[in-house]
């Protein structure tokens, strides 16, 4: 098989729109922000809490679904965002994970 035969002209037509909808949905966001000089307390605690709702879609069907493994990652995630930025703890979290089930 050919590196040609594995090019899909339409996945890469629709890479390009998904990033060009991606960079206008940011671009009016910033725009329709930078008109309100003082932000709301109420809309900057929302804007902070996307990451986390974000990151709550992505690992709470892996943990319903997962074994011990997923649960033990989550609760050790827990401890240590209270230790630690949420990022270090996102990241050791799945470090974890992927040694755990390299090693089980």
């Amino acid at each position: 098989m050919k590196m040609a035969d594995l090019f899909d002209p339409f996945l890469l037509q629709l890479i390009i729109v998904g990033a060009i909808v991606t960079l206008v949905n940011r671009l009016a966001g910033h725009y329709i922000l930078a008109r309100f000089e003082p932000i709301n307390y109420r809309i900057e605690a929302s804007l902070e809490a996307v990451p986390v709702a974000v990151m709550t879609t992505l690992v709470i069907p892996v943990v319903v679904n997962g074994g011990w493994l997923e649960w033990l990652c989550l609760l050790i995630a827990m401890v240590l965002c209270l230790f630690t930025p949420f990022v270090v703890a996102v990241f050791g979290a799945v470090g974890l994970l992927v040694l755990l089930r390299s090693v089980f």
